[in-house]
């Protein structure tokens, strides 16, 4: 990433000293000074912030930055109707979801903050029937292998001693519901997905806990961008936590190593 100032269009508003997070602008003598170029994150909000249009950023054109002003385009209420309304939605319409409609989620999606602004959170987009049906098969394998683990005293506390007693004996007491949940959805009745016609995978780089919060982040404006759209949508905790803790099922799913999935959604 290359962030460029053309000094002539400079007007000398200060907006981009205010904006920038890492303090890499100053003023001396009634000019700019980029005294600290090093810090620069690339997160364009200069290019945002400037008036006169004096900054060029290498990855983020102009005519793509929304105009910053005073009025917002989403009234405090609204917004707040909208958090309060949203519901995990868990009936589907047997039909597929356009590309341009999957394209234009994940494109919201990805506009949600990420630590240091590394916009590293990537997408995996699994259709109906047969790449929805791989990702339940994996799933409930990994939950079949699980309950043969946990009947097992001397597994079930290594697993304890890894995610703690209290999650260990929980999943054991919930297995037999989870494994007929799973026993359903293979013979067709789609208890995990409920026949969605896609499920969209975040994952993300870098440490895992800073990761999973970046794809939620993302997962949560896809959700609201679902809900706008009039599209049912949910968080599933069952794949999401399968993926997380098997490592071969991650390599099917097609994530590489060094990848932290952080965000299952079924629109």
């Amino acid at each position: 990433m290359q962030l460029s100032f053309v000094a002539q269009r400079c007007t000398s508003c200060r907006a981009c000293e205010v904006a920038c997070p890492s303090a890499v602008f100053s003023w001396k003598d009634g000019a700019i000074d980029l005294h600290h170029p090093g810090r620069c994150i690339g997160c364009g909000h200069c290019v945002a912030a400037c008036p006169a249009d004096a900054f060029l950023h290498s990855e983020l054109a102009i005519e793509k930055f929304e105009p910053v002003g005073e009025e917002k385009p989403v009234a405090p209420e609204a917004l707040r109707s909208l958090f309060r309304e949203r519901r995990s939605g868990r009936r589907f319409l047997d039909e597929p979801l356009p590309r341009a409609e999957i394209e234009s989620l994940i494109d919201q999606a990805r506009h949600a903050p990420t630590s240091t602004n590394s916009q590293n959170v990537r997408y995996l987009v699994f259709e109906r029937p047969k790449g929805t049906g791989d990702l339940a098969r994996w799933t409930a394998g990994h939950y079949e292998k699980l309950a043969r683990n946990l009947a097992n005293p001397v597994t079930r506390c290594a697993i304890a001693l890894g995610v703690g007693w209290k999650t260990a004996n929980a999943y054991r007491h919930r297995m037999p519901a989870i494994i007929e949940m799973f026993r359903e959805t293979l013979a067709g009745e789609d208890r995990l997905f409920h026949r969605a016609p896609v499920v969209i995978v975040a994952f993300a780089s870098g440490l895992p806990h800073i990761a999973a919060a970046s794809c939620c982040l993302s997962a949560m404006q896809l959700l609201l961008a679902a809900e706008v759209r009039g599209l049912s949508a949910f968080f599933n905790g069952y794949a999401l936590n399968a993926l997380v803790r098997d490592r071969r099922m991650r390599e099917k799913a097609g994530i590489e190593r060094g990848y932290v999935p952080g965000a299952v959604i079924a629109v």
